[in-house]
């Protein structure tokens, strides 16, 4: 693996772990505040109708349906490899849940600020984040890798999940969902659990692509 590479995923670790000692030791801090007042607070135009939209891609039953629709093109299209690696999305998303219960980090409340959308689990690192990093991550690099994808669908598909990607972190802010901090998590713990999926799939290409011709 590339030295630079392993320097850049070896500061995501060491971020990982001094930001989860952060908001641990504190959980609603003033750095927070003052970025979800500032997000908030703009009133040139209401986005709240936007930020819902950007929102929607990592909702209990958009997520999986997401991951299943992609997964499915892949597979429909003889793409067999980049099908199974669609649908391995779902273990991060997994792990990352177990990663909220045990950091137990609440979310912000309306003492605290404007909060559009209500949920019970906990905030840190936001699920929202790693998913978009994660899935649409991947989506990406099969649009750069891909050349056998159609152009249109290539520059379409990756400037949509690039704008999801760079997006969601606002949003989540911006609907009282997650603090600063959470969304941040949510990159980092993304990147890492990106990184591994890459990893594989250049390294370790079980899933041959099946060839649409036949032989006499």
């Amino acid at each position: 693996m590339n030295k630079h590479l392993i320097a850049f995923y070896a500061l995501v670790v060491v971020s990982i772990i001094g930001l989860t000692i952060f908001v641990q030791n504190y959980p609603i801090s003033t750095f927070d505040l003052d970025v979800t007042r500032e997000i908030q607070e703009q009133r040139a135009w209401d986005p709240t109708l936007l930020m819902k939209f950007v929102s929607i891609f990592g909702d209990a039953v958009v997520a999986p349906l997401s991951i299943i629709i992609a997964s499915l093109f892949f597979f429909l299209t003889y793409r067999r490899r980049e099908g199974f690696f669609t649908l391995a999305v779902i273990l991060p998303d997994l792990f990352n849940m177990l990663i909220k219960i045990l950091i137990h980090r609440p979310r912000p409340t309306l003492e605290n600020a404007m909060v559009l959308l209500q949920f019970t689990q906990t905030g840190f690192p936001s699920g929202h984040v790693v998913h978009y990093v994660v899935f649409f991550g991947f989506l990406i690099t099969v649009m750069i890798v891909d050349r056998s994808i159609s152009l249109f669908c290539r520059i379409f598909v990756g400037m949509l999940s690039a704008f999801l990607i760079f997006t969601v972190s606002i949003s989540r802010i911006y609907l009282g969902a997650h603090w600063v901090t959470d969304v941040i998590g949510g990159y980092l713990f993304g990147l890492a659990y990106l990184g591994i999926i890459l990893w594989y799939y250049f390294k370790h290409p079980k899933f041959q692509r099946p060839s649409t011709s036949r032989s006499s």
